[in-house]
């Protein structure tokens, strides 16, 4: 469990601006890499297989079966934060910036539509254009992104050559189960695709949220 509050940029990636630059405690909020919840679980079991263990000890068998071992991770998150902001002319604005503009919040109003999907994130009738001259009630990263998961797990094996050499052989599954792990949607109200989630988190070809993988290893002990 964890918090993360800043008023702008923190030097870790962000570009975020003030919306109004004589006013920095108007933007005091949830980072935006504040990951509210996360968990890690990690296990390993070997399996009850082969000489020494409960099940098959003796036999072909046991040298086929036993001396695997399965191993695991589970790792899972809240939502990211997501700043909902607006277009703006800079003859709407009392000092002219057009920066990090926000939309009020129209009372009584969910931010979430009730049938939420990844093409219907956010409710736009909860965003209003602010009155000329004045700035967006709404806070800066009120919204949050779709949390996620992934389950990595690998399957091992030693063979035992002789007394000096031993053999290691491991099969790895990362995203186990190719869950997708979206992106955070659009925040920008003006954006025709506000709302939207139109990428995962990773598109590349290794780390957290990439599409299932599956390596295979084979090493040499001496």
């Amino acid at each position: 469990l964890s918090h993360v509050i800043t008023v702008a940029s923190c030097g870790a990636g962000e570009t975020t601006s003030y919306q109004n630059q004589s006013c920095r405690a108007c933007d005091r909020s949830a980072s935006d890499f504040d990951f509210r919840h996360t968990m890690t679980l990690n296990s390993v079991y070997q399996l009850p297989f082969g000489p020494g263990r409960h099940y098959l000890t003796n036999g072909a068998a046991a040298k086929i079966l036993g001396g695997w071992q399965i191993s695991g991770i589970i790792t899972a998150n809240t939502g990211q934060p997501v700043n909902v902001t607006l277009k703006r002319k800079a003859s709407q604005m009392l000092d002219g910036n057009t920066s990090s503009q926000r939309p009020d919040l129209v009372p009584g109003v969910s931010i979430y539509p009730a049938n939420q999907t990844i093409d219907n994130w956010f409710n736009p009738d909860a965003f209003a254009v602010p009155a000329q001259n004045t700035w967006g009630d709404l806070g800066r990263n009120i919204g949050r992104g779709p949390g996620y998961y992934e389950i990595d797990t690998a399957l091992e094996k030693r063979f035992a050559i002789n007394e000096r050499f031993n053999l290691n052989f491991r099969a790895s599954a990362f995203n186990l189960y190719n869950h997708p792990i979206f992106d955070i949607p659009t925040g920008n109200l003006s954006n025709s695709d506000f709302g939207r989630i139109t990428s995962i988190l990773n598109t590349g070809a290794v780390g957290l949220g990439a599409p299932r993988r599956i390596e295979f290893m084979v090493r040499v002990q001496f």
